[in-house]
């Protein structure tokens, strides 16, 4: 049998062709079968970040139920210079007086704080708030550095507060 180069050749090319096209299916199959791997069972993996607008650390406040909001309007100590301040005759509250300070110019919180009789604002700040009232909902504009009776402090009826938003 005599050796023929251009069948060696060939034969080189197609082997290199056989090689590269092996490789590239064997890594498509890693990175399929990579796809398809469970979590770890400890779940030592970091949650996703999606925001779910839960207030921090809100099961070890025992003043007030706060739910939700997007981190502009923070509980702080009413001894302390506050811009939003509300009274109540709520559980837990032996001073009737739950206070906030409003980070930036915009803020919204949910909550749910019973027996409410006044809102007051301070630090240039004014305050849309929503009331609840025997079932029946109400929203009441409380003006910049501002003073507003509400529930048993205006009406006699009892008022829970559900909502704030910083309104400038």
């Amino acid at each position: 049998m005599t050796h023929n180069p251009l069948r060696t050749a060939t034969a080189r090319r197609w082997l290199a062709t056989a090689a590269v096209t092996a490789a590239a299916l064997g890594g498509a199959t890693a990175i399929a079968s990579a796809d398809t791997t469970p979590p770890p069972a400890d779940n030592s993996a970091a949650p996703p970040a999606v925001e779910d607008f839960t207030y921090p650390g809100a099961a070890a406040i025992t003043k007030v139920r706060l739910l939700r909001g997007d981190g502009h309007i923070l509980l702080a100590d009413c001894k302390q210079p506050t811009q939003i301040q509300i009274g109540t005759l709520a559980p837990g509250n032996p001073d009737n007086q739950i206070c906030f300070t409003v980070a930036g110019t915009t803020g919204t919180l949910s909550l749910q704080l019973s027996d409410v009789f006044y809102l007051q604002t301070s630090g240039g700040r004014s305050v849309r708030a929503g009331l609840t009232t025997g079932g029946t909902s109400q929203t009441v504009d409380v003006p910049t550095n501002g003073f507003k009776p509400v529930g048993i402090g205006n009406t006699g009826t009892a008022a829970s507060l559900v909502e704030l938003t910083v309104t400038g």
